[in-house]
């Protein structure tokens, strides 16, 4: 049996692998970046040590999040979004978790601790998980643009329903 493998060598394959690379990677830091910390809560040694910020707003900021309990969500909304993005399941959700996530890590990157030396720097991790995100959201844009409905109705709690029928759907399959 001789199956040929085939691409379509053009600008949409190649934003199509960006899309896929920059999914896996930012999926990737988010699980271990989520892991690490919460091995440190049950007193295991961190992936990485977790930064608690270099100038004194950053330190504040990190530290009252963590002091009141935010730090613990966001550390397991981290892990959940890191998983959809790997497993490339429900990533409109996974885009939704992302952004506010990584635009914090963005602004207590450069805003807080001053870095704006690393603005565009494709290695710190504290900028590229939020422009990562921003690219994913633009790859899924179909999905968020029913948000800018101007006028739109209030909904039925028979409605609910949807959701369970939104997560039954492939849209990966082909329905020719």
């Amino acid at each position: 049996m001789n199956k040929n493998i085939t691409f379509d060598l053009s600008l949409g394959t190649l934003g199509k692998v960006i899309l896929h690379f920059f999914r896996l990677y930012l999926g990737g830091w988010m699980i271990i970046s989520g892991t690490s910390y919460w091995l440190t809560q049950a007193g295991a040694a961190p992936i990485f040590p977790q930064p608690v910020g270099n100038m004194p707003l950053s330190s504040q900021m990190l530290v009252t999040m963590i002091e009141v309990g935010l730090f613990d969500i966001v550390k397991t909304l981290e892990i959940v979004c890191g998983v959809l993005l790997m497993l490339n399941r429900m990533m409109p959700l996974a885009i939704v978790l992302a952004l506010p996530i990584s635009g914090v890590v963005w602004y207590n990157a450069i805003v807080l601790n001053l870095r704006t030396d690393r603005l565009f720097s494709p290695t710190y991790m504290g900028v590229m998980c939020f422009y990562m995100s921003i690219v994913l959201a633009f790859g899924y844009l179909r999905h968020f643009a029913p948000l800018f409905t101007w006028k739109s109705r209030i909904g039925h709690v028979s409605e609910v329903k949807t959701i369970f029928e939104a997560m039954r759907r492939d849209e990966t399959v082909d329905p020719r």
